[in-house]
């Protein structure tokens, strides 16, 4: 059995070893001084960035689960704050660690007790909205974020936008998106948005429109800085998908 172990393991480090490059130098930023990390530190230069830069960009879900239960002393007192002093303030703070750590349901609660004692105060609102469009709540999610766009158009620099965008396609209220989305992307041009409308235009028969909006989302990519543009790969390639079905 140990021989046997003795030749697989290096084979599979090699392997990690090459996904791990692959993966930097089409996605990182700072690809230079991580392939240098990996490289000269191994195994643990590849680990780092297994932990510190892979798994946060592919599997966030998984890496708050994998971190929540270390979080637990930390939950207990943001909640007995919040429960003792009782603002908005206290709640939100809890509320926020909730979501960060993947505990949607309480998350919820804890921004509604938020909401209670200042029913406009945006960051709960976001807040909520966001975890409630992770449970699907679509419907009260796209509600609470009229509420926010209402007050301020450009909360969140776009983001506000945008989510509300993606809920209207999910919700597959296509003709609200095209027309929601088609003013998004004239003040935010973010690669989701020019997919989310191509998507909206496809489902509504204007092909033509879709195609044209996946063209520019692939030419403003290409376009980009290097570093952007590597960040930005993925809509690329989701939109170059799309292109070949249409």
């Amino acid at each position: 059995m140990i021989p046997y172990l003795s030749q697989i393991l290096p084979l599979l480090y090699f392997g990690l070893l090459v996904w791990m490059l692959t993966d930097c130098y089409r996605r990182e930023p700072d690809r230079g001084i991580w392939i240098w990390v990996m490289l000269l530190l191994p195994p643990l230069g590849v680990l780092a960035y297994f932990l510190a830069r892979y798994l946060p960009r592919e599997h966030p879900r998984g890496l708050r689960k994998l971190w929540a239960p270390f979080q637990t002393g930390e939950l207990k007192r943001l909640k007995i704050a919040a429960l003792q002093i009782g603002n908005t303030y206290h709640w939100l703070q809890y509320a926020d660690r909730l979501r960060e750590t993947g505990r949607w349901e309480t998350a919820i609660e804890a921004y509604r007790k938020g909401l209670e004692r200042e029913p406009d105060n945006l960051p709960a609102l976001w807040g909520l909205a966001l975890c409630l469009a992770r449970q699907e709540q679509f419907d009260e999610a796209l509600e609470l974020l009229d509420r926010i766009l209402a007050r301020d158009p450009e909360y969140k620099f776009g983001d506000v936008s945008l989510a509300r965008g993606r809920l209207l396609v999910a919700l597959k209220h296509w003709e609200a998106a095209r027309t929601h989305l088609g003013t998004h992307v004239r003040r935010w041009r973010q690669p989701e948005g020019l997919l989310l409308l191509a998507q909206a235009e496809q489902q509504s028969g204007n092909r033509q429109a879709a195609r044209g909006y996946l063209e520019e989302l692939v030419m403003d990519v290409e376009s980009s800085p290097p570093a952007i543009a590597r960040k930005q790969a993925p809509w690329k390639r989701k939109a170059k998908g799309l292109l070949r079905r249409l």
